[in-house]
C-alpha cells in the first residue's frame, strides 16, 4: 500500500485497532498516554505480545493514572503468602523520561506497520485533537522506523539525564530470580 498521511480528528481510525490487535509486539513512544490505552498495552503484554513503551513523566492526571497502572504491572503483587518465583510478570518493559525531553509520538507492531505524528495514545490525541499521522507498511519502511525506535530507546533509557524511570525485562528477572531466558518461555504459554 504505502504511505498513507492523515490529517484531522480521529486519526487513530487509521491504525489503533490494528495495533491493538498485534500478536508479536507493540512499540509505543508518546508523550502522554490514557488510563485505557495502558490497561490495554498490559493486557497485551500479560497475553504475551512484547510491549516497550517510552513515555514522560509529566504531571497531568490521566496520565499519571496510565503510569501506576503500567509500573504497577510490573511489579509482583504483595500478598503475604505470596511467592515471586509463582509470579508471571507481563511481556513489558517501560521508560519513563524526564517530560520535558519527550516529543516524539510512534507506534510499531508486528513489523506490519508503524505510525509516526503528532497524536499522543490518549483519547484526545487519537480521536478528538487535530492531529497529523503518516502511516507506513512497506516492510523497509516498517524496519526503518523499528530501527528509530531502539535508538531513541537507547538514548533516552541510558541517558542519566533524561532517563526518569527504567524498566527492564532483566530487571524483572532479577527481581523473581528468574533469567530472561525463563521469563520468554513464560510469556511463550
Amino acid at each position: 500500500m504505502g504511505v498513507r498521511s492523515y490529517a484531522g480528528r480521529g486519526v487513530g481510525a487509521h491504525f489503533v485497532n490494528d495495533l491493538l490487535m498485534a500478536e508479536r509486539y507493540v512499540y509505543v513512544v508518546s508523550r502522554w498516554i490514557s488510563p485505557d490505552y495502558a490497561r490495554r498495552l498490559v493486557d497485551k503484554a500479560r497475553a504475551g505480545v512484547e510491549v516497550r513503551v517510552l513515555t514522560s513523566d509529566d504531571r497531568e492526571k490521566n496520565h499519571q493514572e496510565a503510569l501506576k497502572l503500567l509500573l504497577d504491572s510490573l511489579k509482583p503483587p504483595r500478598r503475604i503468602l505470596f511467592r515471586r518465583a509463582d509470579w508471571t510478570p507481563p511481556n513489558m518493559e517501560l521508560g519513563i523520561i524526564r517530560e520535558e525531553y519527550l516529543h516524539v509520538k510512534m507506534y510499531i507492531w508486528d513489523d506490519k506497520a508503524a505510525v509516526v505524528g503528532s497524536a499522543n495514545f490518549t483519547q484526545r490525541g487519537l480521536w478528538s485533537n487535530i492531529e497529523h499521522i503518516v502511516v507506513f507498511d512497506k516492510p523497509e519502511e516498517v524496519e526503518a522506523i523499528k530501527r528509530d525506535f531502539n535508538t531513541l530507546w537507547q538514548l533516552y533509557t541510558e541517558d542519566k539525564e533524561t532517563a526518569r524511570e527504567v524498566v527492564t525485562l532483566e530487571d524483572i528477572a532479577k527481581r523473581i530470580g528468574k533469567t530472561i531466558t525463563e521469563l520468554r518461555r513464560l510469556f511463550k504459554h
